[in-house]
């Protein structure tokens, strides 16, 4: 009887592993709020330059009200709205701004699916949600706040 190279359950941990490295979108770009007592997530779904601008001076006003450390902010765009997020949107210096104060923001990747879109496409200050709807709903489970403006 030949000895195996691996052991079986070894290797099939291995495998599910690698699988999940390139399934599940990356979240590494998170930041910890460990003081934020408001919790406020916003949602971006139309691809209009007003709405873009409406959505980036609500959360800059939110972000005003209660300073940086006292509320963590997230806005999660899909469908048409993901054009917020594309590398060399318009508003490129607003989101980088908001983003270096704390502000998160999310791209769909079933959006980016339905775009044949990959993250190399988007702003590096956007991180990758498994879906835009999933992750507003995971956040108002949480407790946040919910705004469409």
């Amino acid at each position: 009887m030949k000895k195996a190279l691996f052991h079986p359950r070894l290797l099939m941990a291995g495998l599910a592993a690698s699988l999940l490295t390139f399934a599940v979108p990356s979240f590494a770009r998170l930041v910890s709020h460990a003081f934020a007592t408001h919790h406020v997530v916003f949602q971006i779904s139309n691809g209009s330059a007003a709405e873009q601008t409406l959505v980036l001076n609500n959360a800059a006003n939110v972000l005003n009200y209660f300073g940086p450390d006292k509320v963590q902010i997230e806005i999660v765009a899909f469908g048409p709205g993901l054009r917020l997020l594309l590398k060399n949107n318009v508003n490129w210096p607003r989101i980088h701004s908001l983003n270096a104060q704390g502000v998160e923001f999310a791209a769909c990747h079933n959006t980016m699916l339905s775009m044949h879109l990959t993250k190399a496409a988007l702003d590096p200050a956007a991180h990758v949600v498994v879906g835009g709807v999933v992750e507003i709903m995971r956040r108002e489970h949480e407790g946040w706040a919910y705004i469409r403006p």
